[in-house]
């Protein structure tokens, strides 16, 4: 098996996979050409990372016995299984308008919610205004201010 050599950063992606093993591909990552993926069948997550080697899925549970690892990870058996194809979940059409916002406002809001609001309610306003959020049960109302992020880059 080729080197596969994760930073700290790298091994993050785990927090998007499956945590049940009733679908074991979603249990695991997805290594490919360039990026390291996971999905759980509601979110999907991937990230850059320097591989070139062959696809290969890796059981999330044997990454965590690396997870404090700097060095490269070459033990991992590879699981068997097909991950789905993502490229086809990305839309292609252009997005009806664009909304930067940070990830400690994010962090800082779900902090303030309880373990069983499960489900979270956005309303966006446009590129420039704030991002209304409310839990399901209306219990939990709030404003996440977007910031400037230059686009062209």
């Amino acid at each position: 098996m080729k080197e596969l050599k994760l930073t700290k950063t790298d091994k993050l992606i785990v927090n998007a996979a499956a945590k049940e093993t009733t679908r074991a591909v979603l249990h695991c990552v997805h290594v490919k050409k360039g990026k390291i993926e996971a999905a759980n069948g509601y979110t999907l997550v991937e990230r850059k990372i320097n591989y070139n080697g062959k696809d290969m899925l890796l059981d999330i549970a044997d990454i965590a016995k690396h997870k404090d690892s700097r060095e490269s990870i070459n033990t991992i058996l590879k699981v068997e299984g097909n991950f789905p194809i993502t490229e086809a979940l990305y839309p292609t059409e252009k997005p009806v308008f664009r909304i930067a916002l940070g990830r400690s406002q994010l962090l800082s809001m779900l902090k303030c919610l309880n373990k069983n609001e499960e489900i979270i309610k956005f309303q966006f306003y446009g590129d420039k205004k704030a991002v209304k959020f409310e839990t399901a049960d209306d219990e939990v109302t709030g404003l996440i201010m977007p910031v400037y992020v230059d686009w062209d880059k």
